[in-house]
Protein backbone atom coordinates (compact mmCIF):
# COMPACT_ATOMS: atom_id res chain seq x y z
CA UNK A 1 0.00 0.00 0.00
CA UNK A 2 1.24 3.46 -0.89
CA UNK A 3 1.42 6.04 1.90
CA UNK A 4 2.01 9.65 0.87
CA UNK A 5 3.56 12.38 2.97
CA UNK A 6 5.11 15.81 2.52
CA UNK A 7 8.28 16.93 4.29
CA UNK A 8 9.30 20.56 4.76
CA UNK A 9 12.10 22.38 6.57
CA UNK A 10 14.90 21.43 8.92
CA UNK A 11 15.20 21.06 12.67
CA UNK A 12 13.30 19.07 15.30
CA UNK A 13 10.82 16.68 13.69
CA UNK A 14 7.07 17.43 14.00
CA UNK A 15 4.46 15.14 12.41
CA UNK A 16 0.95 16.54 11.83
CA UNK A 17 -1.86 13.95 11.70
CA UNK A 18 -5.27 15.06 10.45
CA UNK A 19 -8.77 14.01 11.44
CA UNK A 20 -11.53 11.89 9.96
CA UNK A 21 -11.45 11.80 6.17
CA UNK A 22 -9.17 14.84 5.86
CA UNK A 23 -5.97 14.98 3.79
CA UNK A 24 -2.77 16.47 5.15
CA UNK A 25 -3.29 19.62 3.07
CA UNK A 26 -6.12 20.49 5.45
CA UNK A 27 -3.52 21.80 7.90
CA UNK A 28 -3.48 24.92 5.69
CA UNK A 29 -0.96 27.46 7.05
CA UNK A 30 0.23 25.59 10.14
CA UNK A 31 3.11 23.65 8.46
CA UNK A 32 4.54 26.81 6.89
CA UNK A 33 4.51 28.63 10.21
CA UNK A 34 6.26 25.73 11.95
CA UNK A 35 8.94 25.61 9.24
CA UNK A 36 9.60 29.33 9.78
CA UNK A 37 9.95 28.57 13.49
CA UNK A 38 12.74 26.08 12.78
CA UNK A 39 10.99 22.70 12.64
CA UNK A 40 11.14 19.88 10.13
CA UNK A 41 7.46 19.21 9.43
CA UNK A 42 6.04 15.98 8.02
CA UNK A 43 2.43 15.95 6.81
CA UNK A 44 1.11 12.44 6.05
CA UNK A 45 -2.08 11.58 4.22
CA UNK A 46 -3.72 8.92 6.37
CA UNK A 47 -4.82 5.72 4.66
CA UNK A 48 -7.91 6.54 2.61
CA UNK A 49 -7.16 10.27 2.14
CA UNK A 50 -5.16 12.54 -0.15
CA UNK A 51 -2.49 10.84 -2.23
CA UNK A 52 -2.34 7.71 -0.06
CA UNK A 53 -4.06 4.56 -1.22
CA UNK A 54 -7.64 3.91 -0.16
CA UNK A 55 -7.99 0.14 0.23
CA UNK A 56 -11.37 -1.33 1.01
CA UNK A 57 -12.34 -1.49 4.69
CA UNK A 58 -11.99 -2.67 7.35
CA UNK A 59 -9.38 -0.31 8.78
CA UNK A 60 -8.18 -0.59 12.39
CA UNK A 61 -6.58 1.88 14.77
CA UNK A 62 -3.65 -0.50 15.05
CA UNK A 63 -3.24 -0.43 11.27
CA UNK A 64 -3.50 3.36 11.05
CA UNK A 65 -0.87 3.69 13.81
CA UNK A 66 1.42 1.25 12.01
CA UNK A 67 0.97 3.31 8.82
CA UNK A 68 2.13 6.38 10.73
CA UNK A 69 5.07 4.44 12.18
CA UNK A 70 6.09 3.52 8.63
CA UNK A 71 6.05 7.21 7.64
CA UNK A 72 8.14 8.32 10.64
CA UNK A 73 10.60 5.49 9.99
CA UNK A 74 10.84 6.40 6.30
CA UNK A 75 11.63 10.03 7.15
CA UNK A 76 14.58 8.71 9.15
CA UNK A 77 15.03 11.73 11.41
CA UNK A 78 14.59 10.01 14.76
CA UNK A 79 11.64 10.30 17.16
CA UNK A 80 9.08 13.00 16.46
CA UNK A 81 6.72 15.33 18.26
CA UNK A 82 3.42 13.95 16.96
CA UNK A 83 0.45 16.31 16.71
CA UNK A 84 -2.91 14.60 16.21
CA UNK A 85 -6.25 16.32 15.71
CA UNK A 86 -9.48 14.40 16.45
CA UNK A 87 -9.02 11.01 14.69
CA UNK A 88 -5.38 12.01 14.27
CA UNK A 89 -5.12 12.26 18.06
CA UNK A 90 -6.50 8.74 18.37
CA UNK A 91 -3.89 7.49 15.90
CA UNK A 92 -1.19 9.35 17.83
CA UNK A 93 -2.19 7.60 21.07
CA UNK A 94 -1.90 4.18 19.43
CA UNK A 95 1.44 5.16 17.89
CA UNK A 96 2.80 6.15 21.31
CA UNK A 97 1.57 2.87 22.81
CA UNK A 98 2.72 0.59 19.97
CA UNK A 99 5.89 2.40 18.83
CA UNK A 100 7.09 4.53 21.76
CA UNK A 101 10.63 4.75 20.35
CA UNK A 102 9.25 6.85 17.47
CA UNK A 103 7.48 9.41 19.68
CA UNK A 104 9.43 12.18 21.38
CA UNK A 105 6.38 14.12 22.47
CA UNK A 106 2.62 14.30 21.92
CA UNK A 107 0.09 17.04 21.24
CA UNK A 108 -3.40 15.53 21.45
CA UNK A 109 -5.93 17.99 20.04
CA UNK A 110 -9.73 17.78 20.30
CA UNK A 111 -9.61 14.03 20.76
CA UNK A 112 -10.60 11.18 23.08
CA UNK A 113 -9.47 7.88 24.52
CA UNK A 114 -12.78 6.35 23.40
CA UNK A 115 -15.31 4.34 25.39
CA UNK A 116 -15.85 3.15 28.00
CA UNK A 117 -13.64 5.75 29.73
CA UNK A 118 -14.22 8.60 27.28
CA UNK A 119 -17.45 10.48 26.60
CA UNK A 120 -19.10 9.63 23.23
CA UNK A 121 -20.72 12.31 21.05
CA UNK A 122 -24.47 12.62 21.16
CA UNK A 123 -26.51 10.56 18.71
CA UNK A 124 -27.62 13.77 16.96
CA UNK A 125 -24.03 14.93 16.45
CA UNK A 126 -22.90 11.51 15.23
CA UNK A 127 -25.78 11.32 12.74
CA UNK A 128 -25.01 14.83 11.44
CA UNK A 129 -21.39 13.88 10.84
CA UNK A 130 -22.37 10.69 9.02
CA UNK A 131 -24.84 12.59 6.82
CA UNK A 132 -22.17 15.20 6.03
CA UNK A 133 -19.80 12.47 4.85
CA UNK A 134 -22.54 11.48 2.39
CA UNK A 135 -22.63 15.07 1.10
CA UNK A 136 -26.06 16.14 2.40
CA UNK A 137 -26.13 19.98 1.97
CA UNK A 138 -28.15 20.68 5.14
CA UNK A 139 -25.81 18.45 7.14
CA UNK A 140 -22.76 20.28 5.75
CA UNK A 141 -24.11 23.59 7.02
CA UNK A 142 -24.90 22.00 10.38
CA UNK A 143 -21.32 20.68 10.57
CA UNK A 144 -19.97 24.19 10.04
CA UNK A 145 -22.08 25.31 12.99
CA UNK A 146 -20.91 22.37 15.11
CA UNK A 147 -17.21 22.77 14.38
CA UNK A 148 -16.62 26.26 15.77
CA UNK A 149 -17.99 28.54 18.46
CA UNK A 150 -21.06 30.52 17.24
CA UNK A 151 -19.19 33.79 17.80
CA UNK A 152 -16.38 32.65 15.48
CA UNK A 153 -18.79 31.85 12.65
CA UNK A 154 -20.69 35.10 13.16
CA UNK A 155 -17.49 37.15 13.16
CA UNK A 156 -16.07 35.37 10.11
CA UNK A 157 -18.71 33.63 7.95
CA UNK A 158 -15.92 32.59 5.52
CA UNK A 159 -13.88 30.84 8.21
CA UNK A 160 -14.23 27.50 6.37
CA UNK A 161 -13.51 28.87 2.88
CA UNK A 162 -9.98 27.49 2.52
CA UNK A 163 -10.99 24.23 4.16
CA UNK A 164 -13.81 23.76 1.65
CA UNK A 165 -11.52 24.64 -1.26
CA UNK A 166 -9.24 21.78 -0.25
CA UNK A 167 -12.20 19.42 -0.03
CA UNK A 168 -13.33 20.38 -3.54
CA UNK A 169 -9.89 19.50 -4.89
CA UNK A 170 -9.56 16.34 -2.81
CA UNK A 171 -13.04 14.90 -2.21
CA UNK A 172 -13.40 12.13 0.34
CA UNK A 173 -13.35 8.57 -0.99
CA UNK A 174 -15.98 6.22 0.36
CA UNK A 175 -13.38 3.60 1.30
CA UNK A 176 -11.53 6.12 3.46
CA UNK A 177 -14.71 7.50 5.01
CA UNK A 178 -16.11 4.11 5.98
CA UNK A 179 -12.77 2.61 6.94
CA UNK A 180 -11.67 5.46 9.18
CA UNK A 181 -15.11 5.81 10.77
CA UNK A 182 -15.19 2.10 11.59
CA UNK A 183 -11.69 2.24 13.06
CA UNK A 184 -12.62 5.26 15.20
CA UNK A 185 -15.75 3.51 16.48
CA UNK A 186 -13.55 0.78 18.01
CA UNK A 187 -10.93 3.15 19.42
CA UNK A 188 -10.19 2.39 23.08
CA UNK A 189 -7.04 3.47 24.93
CA UNK A 190 -8.39 4.61 28.29
CA UNK A 191 -7.00 1.69 30.28
CA UNK A 192 -3.53 1.97 28.72
CA UNK A 193 -2.78 5.71 28.82
CA UNK A 194 -0.60 5.30 31.91
CA UNK A 195 1.99 3.63 29.67
CA UNK A 196 2.60 6.87 27.74
CA UNK A 197 5.74 8.45 29.17
CA UNK A 198 6.66 11.16 26.68
CA UNK A 199 5.88 14.85 27.32
CA UNK A 200 2.25 15.44 26.36
CA UNK A 201 0.03 18.46 25.81
CA UNK A 202 -3.73 17.99 25.56
CA UNK A 203 -5.53 20.84 23.76
CA UNK A 204 -9.23 21.44 23.18
CA UNK A 205 -11.85 24.10 22.68
CA UNK A 206 -13.99 24.44 25.79
CA UNK A 207 -17.12 24.58 23.62
CA UNK A 208 -16.30 21.52 21.48
CA UNK A 209 -19.64 19.90 20.58
CA UNK A 210 -18.13 17.07 18.51
CA UNK A 211 -15.60 15.65 20.98
CA UNK A 212 -16.55 17.12 24.35
CA UNK A 213 -13.79 18.89 26.27
CA UNK A 214 -14.40 16.42 29.10
CA UNK A 215 -12.48 13.93 26.99
CA UNK A 216 -9.41 16.14 27.05
CA UNK A 217 -9.63 16.41 30.82
CA UNK A 218 -9.72 12.59 30.99
CA UNK A 219 -6.67 12.26 28.72
CA UNK A 220 -4.71 14.81 30.73
CA UNK A 221 -5.61 13.07 33.99
CA UNK A 222 -4.61 9.60 32.77
CA UNK A 223 -1.38 10.36 30.89
CA UNK A 224 1.45 10.82 33.40
CA UNK A 225 2.67 14.42 33.51
CA UNK A 226 0.34 15.62 30.74
CA UNK A 227 -0.59 19.30 30.58
CA UNK A 228 -4.05 20.53 29.65
CA UNK A 229 -4.79 23.63 27.53
CA UNK A 230 -8.49 24.51 27.26
CA UNK A 231 -9.38 27.33 24.87
CA UNK A 232 -12.37 29.49 25.86
CA UNK A 233 -15.04 30.19 23.25
CA UNK A 234 -13.56 27.72 20.77
CA UNK A 235 -14.91 24.52 19.25
CA UNK A 236 -13.72 21.32 17.59
CA UNK A 237 -12.01 23.13 14.71
CA UNK A 238 -10.12 25.37 17.11
CA UNK A 239 -7.04 25.64 14.82
CA UNK A 240 -9.21 27.86 12.60
CA UNK A 241 -10.30 29.96 15.57
CA UNK A 242 -7.04 29.98 17.58
CA UNK A 243 -4.23 29.54 15.02
CA UNK A 244 -1.54 30.12 17.66
CA UNK A 245 -2.74 27.35 20.00
CA UNK A 246 -1.03 24.36 18.36
CA UNK A 247 2.31 26.15 17.76
CA UNK A 248 2.30 27.14 21.44
CA UNK A 249 1.50 23.55 22.50
CA UNK A 250 4.34 22.24 20.32
CA UNK A 251 6.78 24.72 21.85
CA UNK A 252 5.73 23.68 25.36
CA UNK A 253 6.28 20.00 24.53
CA UNK A 254 9.63 20.82 22.90
CA UNK A 255 10.82 22.55 26.08
CA UNK A 256 10.05 19.38 28.06
CA UNK A 257 11.70 16.94 25.65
Amino acid sequence: MRLAYERRGHGPLVVLVQGLGLPGRMWLHLPGGLVKSGYCVVIPDNRGTGDSDAPRPPYTMRGLADDLAAVVTDVGRGPAIVVGLSLGGMIAQHLALRHPHLVRGLVLAATTCGPPVGRPPSIAVAWTLIRSLRGAPQALQRVRELMVHPDSLAANPRIFQQWEQVMLKEPMRWQGQVGQLAAASLHCTGFFLGRIRCPTMVVAGEEDRVVAAANSRILAARIPGAELMLLPRAGHAFPLERPNALPEAIRRVERRC
